[in-house]
């Protein structure tokens, strides 16, 4: 059975523009060296960092070669800033989470404050007012909550090292806590923003026909009734961070922290079963 032949350009491939020109585009030298006739009238140092930026955007879109990795990894560092540019962004759609992998080696959390005010669905599907803070240190290995509801006074409980690193270990490498403002949309619906800061953007400039959005509301300090979950980190990188949600629910890895911690406050909690 004959083979489809496969259809080639017309012309001569030059390797620094990236295009297929007429064969009179290249002189003799050029078409042997694979460069036009424009291209090499380019400086030195121009035809380098084209034929460098040629290659990154024609880099195979699956799997790259162990040889085409370390090649890209290298022009991560490189010293044109628009190459070790686009390094970066053909890096970071072949390796989605390799920058976020090496942040969390990097991160080690000293202390936690989580407090929540959401509703949140018991034993029987019943929505029940959820009001409490929880905090972790790793220096002094205590775990505290306090119920705001019942009043009662703060529990705290007092974990071995091991426990206590392992909690906020489990933070940062499973829930990836640092992520939280980039994975999740922390703000209210566009409605809610409206009802809430009518008075704040009324008086701030904008006018009646200009759209306001949530991603307009990011620069807008929301009162502080309607924040439903709020996270302080301190890591030991002398670096800190504050992350607020006014969504009035817990998301998926918020949920777990919270389970995570409150089952070391409940009778049945089984050491064993600790984040599975």
């Amino acid at each position: 059975m004959l083979k489809k032949k496969t259809h080639r350009p017309h012309g001569h491939y030059c390797k620094i523009c990236g295009e297929y020109k007429a064969n009179e585009n290249f002189s003799g030298k050029g078409r042997a060296a694979h460069i036009c006739k424009a291209c090499s009238r380019l400086p030195a140092a121009e035809k380098t960092a084209a034929i460098t930026i040629n290659r990154l955007m024609n880099l195979p879109a699956g799997r790259l070669s162990a040889s085409n990795k370390t090649w890209l990894e290298n022009r991560l560092r490189d010293q044109r800033p628009e190459v070790a540019k686009l390094a970066r962004e053909v890096y970071n759609l072949h390796f989605p989470y390799a920058e976020r992998n090496a942040r969390k080696k990097q991160l080690v959390i000293n202390s936690l404050i989580f407090e929540i005010h959401v509703k949140l669905p018991d034993i029987f599907g019943n929505d029940i007012p959820i009001n409490k803070r929880f905090t972790a240190n790793r220096s002094s290995r205590i775990l505290t909550m306090i119920d705001f509801d019942t009043g009662s006074a703060e529990q705290s409980i007092l974990l071995d090292s091991g426990r206590m690193a392992k909690l906020l270990r489990w933070a940062v490498h499973t829930l990836e806590i640092f992520m939280w403002p980039e994975d999740y949309s922390l703000l209210p619906e566009t409605d809610l923003v409206f009802d809430l800061l009518e008075e704040d953007w009324e008086n701030s400039g904008w006018e009646n026909n200009e759209i306001f959005t949530v991603k307009d509301a990011q620069s807008v300090c929301l009162p502080e009734e309607v924040i439903r979950w709020r996270v302080d980190v301190e890591y030991s990188n002398h670096t800190s961070q504050e992350i607020i949600s006014y969504q009035n629910f817990l998301e998926d890895r918020p949920g777990e922290l919270y389970y995570a911690m409150l089952q070391y406050f409940e009778p049945e909690a089984d050491e064993d079963e600790e984040f599975e």
